[in-house]
């Protein structure tokens, strides 16, 4: 039999402004559960998963440009 665990959420997360238009997010691996095969960033304006990025699993951090001021 096969078990499947999801990993647990990222840690640290932060968040800082590059430009006004471009932000910064940055995270450490979840402390507990399966293992990351990737992460997944939602982002929009009023609703948070209009936009999405993947990012493999070696990723801490992603750069996100052309947001609205």
């Amino acid at each position: 039999m096969f078990v499947s665990v999801l990993p647990g959420q990222p840690t640290s997360v932060r968040t800082r402004v590059i430009q006004p238009d471009t932000v910064l997010v940055s995270w450490q691996p979840p402390l507990d559960g399966g293992i990351v095969t990737g992460y997944m960033i939602g982002y929009g304006e009023g609703v948070p998963d209009v936009n999405w990025r993947y990012l493999e699993r070696h990723r801490r951090n992603v750069t996100i440009r052309n947001l609205s001021e």
